[in-house]
């Protein structure tokens, strides 16, 4: 899956996507590049569009490593917005898989309830149109 994400700190919001094909590999990437990355703080939000997914194949040893590598801590509040019933399912998976969370994770079926909750549905276009311009990330070796 390309997977990619922009850091908006005017909105102290990471905006994730995923497209195509979910792969183990992409989704470790995904949050190994988020990590390192300079403008990242653990108290950012997140709203997480996989709405444009159409398959996968990621086992249940990467949920739960990517539970083990949450980057996000304190305060942050998180949206991931699915569309598909084994969507949903893995992504229940990793929010229950999360060790003692101190971030707030909930799963939407739209994106209009994912912005709601994360209290930024007045910015719909915008976000909108940065979710469609966000570059998959680069291979990681």
């Amino acid at each position: 899956m390309p997977c990619g994400y922009i850091i908006d700190l005017a909105r102290s919001l990471v905006l994730s996507r995923g497209w195509g094909i979910v792969t183990d590999r992409e989704l470790l990437a995904h949050v190994r590049a988020l990590t390192i990355d300079p403008r990242f703080v653990r108290n950012l939000d997140q709203l997480a569009d996989l709405r444009d997914v159409t398959d996968v194949e990621v086992t249940a040893a990467t949920i739960r490593e990517m539970a083990s590598l949450n980057p996000y801590g304190d305060g942050s509040r998180r949206a991931v917005v699915v569309t598909s019933d084994l969507l949903f399912g893995m992504a229940r998976m990793y929010q229950i898989l999360r060790d003692e969370p101190t971030d707030e994770l909930e799963i939407f079926r739209t994106l209009d309830d994912a912005l709601r909750w994360l209290e930024i549905l007045d910015a719909n276009e915008e976000l909108l149109s940065a979710l469609s311009q966000v570059p998959p990330i680069p291979e990681m070796r």
